[in-house]
C-alpha cells in the first residue's frame, strides 16, 4: 500500500484545500522533511496548513529506521515567518538493555520551531527558509527520534535478561548453569576478593 500525506488547508474566506501526494516505499529522508513553504509567506498572519502523516512502510531519517509514522505538522503563518509545529509519532527498532534482542519502540516526535526567511534569519541558526522557500526538518526529526528512547529501553518491563554465564535468553527458558546466590549486602565484598584473586 503506498504511503501518503494529505494537506488540510484552512483560512479566512477561502475554500478548504484538501490534496493527497502519493509517497513510494523509495522515497529519501530528505524529500519527506524537506517541505516547500513558499505557499504559507504568500498569506497574512494567522493562516494555517496541516500537513498528516501516513506512512507504513520503513523510512529511514539519515540512520535513523522509522515505522509506521503517523501524525501531523500545524503550519502557522507569523509575522516573521512559519511557525511549525510536530505531533508525530512513530517506532523505532531497537535493541532491548537486558536480553539485547531488537524491537518496536514506540516514539513521539513533538517540536515547535519558527522557521524565518534566510535573508532575515541568524547566521547560525538552523531554523531558516531557504532562497527556495524550503525548509529543512530531517535534522530536528532525526535528534527528537534519538532524545525519544531512553539509554536503556526493555523490550518490556518483565524482561529477564541473559544469562551471565552462557548468554541464554531468560525470556525463551532457562539453562543448566550454576549460580550461586549471594546477599546483596556482600556483593562488593565477593566483587573485591573476586579482583584480588585474579
Amino acid at each position: 500500500m503506498p504511503a501518503c500525506f494529505v494537506f488540510i488547508g484552512q483560512g479566512r474566506e477561502r475554500p478548504q484545500f484538501t490534496g493527497r501526494v502519493t509517497v513510494s516505499t523509495s522515497l529519501h529522508n530528505h524529500q519527506l522533511f524537506r517541505i516547500n513553504v513558499g505557499f504559507m509567506l504568500k498569506e497574512s498572519a494567522g493562516y494555517t496548513r496541516d500537513i498528516e502523516f501516513d506512512v507504513p512502510v520503513e523510512l529511514y531519517v539519515e540512520e535513523i529506521a522509522l515505522h509506521n509514522l503517523t501524525g501531523k505538522l500545524h503550519l502557522n503563518r507569523t509575522p516573521q515567518g512559519v511557525l511549525i509545529q510536530s505531533r508525530l509519532r512513530a517506532e523505532r527498532t531497537v535493541n532491548c538493555s537486558r536480553c539485547l534482542d531488537s524491537f518496536d519502540y514506540p516514539i513521539e516526535i513533538e517540536f515547535s520551531e519558527l522557521f524565518v526567511p534566510v535573508s532575515q534569519a541568524d547566521p547560525e541558526s538552523p531554523f531558516v527558509i531557504d532562497d527556495g522557500d524550503f525548509v529543512e526538518l530531517t535534522p530536528i526529526v532525526r535528534e527528537e527520534s534519538i532524545l525519544a528512547v531512553p539509554m536503556q529501553a526493555l523490550c518490556r518491563d518483565s524482561c529477564k535478561g541473559l544469562c551471565p554465564e552462557c548468554g541464554q535468553n531468560f525470556n525463551e527458558g532457562h539453562c543448566n548453569c550454576e549460580r550461586e546466590t549471594i546477599d546483596p549486602r556482600l556483593a562488593q565484598l565477593r566483587a573485591l576478593l573476586d579482583d584480588q584473586s585474579s
